[in-house]
């Protein structure tokens, strides 16, 4: 498997839940919004870290590892129903909060191989990515003004935009996890007699 295929296939086990809503309840049946996530985000960051250490140096090295894998600890913690539910309770903006190392994470990457289609001379990925990282940083940013400025208007579309990400983040990492510039390894044709 490629390095970004990884990564990719990480994003779908995070984006499951979001998109399913469905978790197992303390008698194992299934319910909705409550118990154990059924796809649980620390397998996702797992994959996602796995990914990232196939990666070429010069895509993965200091911060993007250490953003993933405190993303991975930080979905690890709020994988266990109780303190979810008691950093909601306490107060929405925790939640912000801890979805900042995942938020860290994504931009990073998008901003290392839109660098990296830069340099391989692809313009198209280059500007996909770096739409990538633009709208990473609006979702880190939308949630300040929903819960800082009081602007509950923008709450659906914070809420929106963050899955959106996740979806778009799975397409291009899957579009794009054949080129070499992204770590893929180009099989040599066998030699001819």
């Amino acid at each position: 498997m490629k390095p970004l295929q990884t990564v990719a296939m990480g994003y779908v086990v995070i984006a499951l839940q979001a998109l399913q809503g469905v978790r197992l309840g303390p008698d194992g049946d299934p319910v909705a919004g409550s118990g154990y996530d059924l796809f649980p985000d620390p397998i996702g960051w797992l994959l996602v870290v796995l990914g990232v250490g196939l990666l070429p140096a010069a895509l993965a090295f200091g911060a993007l590892r250490i953003s993933g894998l405190l993303a991975l600890v930080v979905a690890s913690a709020l994988w266990f129903p109780a303190v979810a539910e008691r950093i909601a309770a306490e107060d929405p903006s925790l939640g912000w909060a801890a979805s900042l190392p995942a938020l860290a994470f994504g931009g990073l990457l998008f901003y290392r191989l839109a660098d990296a289609a830069r340099a391989a001379g692809e313009r198209t990925p280059m500007t996909v990515l770096q739409g990538l990282v633009t709208l990473t940083a609006l979702v880190a940013v939308l949630p300040v003004l929903v819960f800082g400025a009081g602007w509950d208007g923008l709450a659906d579309l914070a809420a929106g935009s963050g899955q959106l990400l996740n979806l778009a983040a799975i397409a291009v990492l899957f579009t794009y996890s054949a080129r070499p510039w992204a770590g893929a390894v180009e099989k040599s044709a066998p030699p001819t007699p």
